[in-house]
């Protein structure tokens, strides 16, 4: 046998073998945010009521009839950190439609917010809002709404991203992959939620809650709540609602009459391409005593729109106005640039992570 034929069949042994390697490797990315240690990890339920029901399943040969089901429940998860480094934990709420996995990692196997806060030190709870994910729907919240498509999420939130992994493409297999979490609803009432959260809070003690989109009402209904355990506000372009739908569930000074609304009047957009905003009148303005002085950070991509991008500013203005104490991150002011919506799982979530959200929480205090 020749050199030549030697020299050939160890490359061909040695690519078989590098093959070999790769194959037993995941497919996907992973351990951007650096290494994690925990010191405990595990789950629970929270708002878990029992109901009594008419038709219940009570078992295997025997026929249906009156017993106890449970609706109204919230998973929640939690990973602890092996050596915290912040005073506080942090609870995830995740946007519409989706569920706790939406801090967990990207469509394409990177990893999710939820690795970047662990790896800075900070214990996490993340929930599955009632009747997302986890936490079963349930024929006690409505009729089952039609499901969300690839076409409805990609033309409302991810084609306009430069950042979104595949493109954002409706019939990308990164889109296949985040519509696979997504839920149609209906989902409980946010009375119903607002007591779940309280009762997280609770048991875990004083947190910073950081909300997405949909979530974003957890945030404002938990201050209103538990103003004592909620230490600051980290809202990712949040839905808010807190003049309008939620304010049967805020405590307003001076005081909602039964029915009555919180007044706004329109002003004048602030600058070019900004949204008009509908504020209280400078003479007659409410405030939330529970929102006193709470720091929330407000965090606008560049690409949201409609929706985000030019509004987002008004949110900021309302709940000063409310008494909190908060402020505008736009993603631009920090060189970040070409994010939508769902900048959890964009190209880019690590820095966002890291250069805008680290920072804001590890300054509460």
């Amino acid at each position: 046998m020749t050199l030549k034929h030697h020299l050939r069949t160890f490359a061909a042994a040695g690519a078989l073998a590098a093959g070999a390697m790769l194959a037993s490797q995941p497919a996907a990315a992973g351990g951007e945010a650096g290494p994690i240690s925990l010191r405990d990890q595990g789950f629970f339920w929270v708002g878990a009521r029992a109901t009594e029901v008419e038709n219940g399943m009570l078992g295997l040969g025997v026929p249906p009839g009156p017993g106890t089901a449970v609706d109204g429940q919230m998973y929640v998860g939690f990973q602890l950190a092996a050596e915290p480094r912040h005073p506080y934990p942090l609870v995830l709420v995740h946007g519409g439609g989706g569920q706790a996995t939406d801090y967990m990692g990207t469509p394409d196997g990177r990893d999710g917010w939820l690795d970047y806060f662990l790896a800075d030190g900070f214990d996490v709870y993340f929930v599955d809002r009632p009747a997302h994910g986890r936490s079963p729907n349930s024929q006690f919240y409505g009729d089952l709404g039609a499901p969300a498509t690839t076409q409805f999420i990609a033309n409302t939130f991810t084609v306009q991203s430069e950042q979104y992994p595949g493109g954002g493409a409706a019939d990308s297999e990164e889109l296949i992959q985040h519509t696979a979490s997504s839920e149609p609803g209906p989902t409980v009432s946010m009375a119903v939620l607002q007591e779940n959260l309280a009762e997280l809070l609770d048991r875990i003690g004083p947190a910073i809650i950081v909300t997405h989109s949909a979530g974003g009402p957890s945030g404002w209904l938990a201050m209103a709540a538990r103003p004592d355990l909620v230490k600051g506000v980290l809202a990712i372009e949040p839905a808010m609602g807190i003049t309008e739908n939620l304010s049967p569930l805020i405590g307003f000074e001076p005081p909602l009459a039964e029915g009555e609304a919180v007044a706004t009047e329109a002003q004048a957009p602030e600058g070019e391409g900004l949204a008009p905003c509908s504020l209280q009148p400078e003479d007659s303005v409410r405030t939330v005593p529970a929102y006193a002085d709470k720091k929330v950070l407000f965090v606008v991509s560049p690409k949201s729109f409609p929706m985000f991008t030019p509004s987002v500013h008004c949110s900021v203005h309302t709940l000063n106005q409310l008494g909190a104490d908060a402020e505008l991150a736009r993603l631009v002011d920090y060189g970040i640039e070409g994010n939508g919506h769902f900048m959890n799982e964009e190209l880019n979530n690590g820095e966002i992570a890291t250069e805008v959200f680290i920072p804001f929480l590890s300054s509460i205090e």
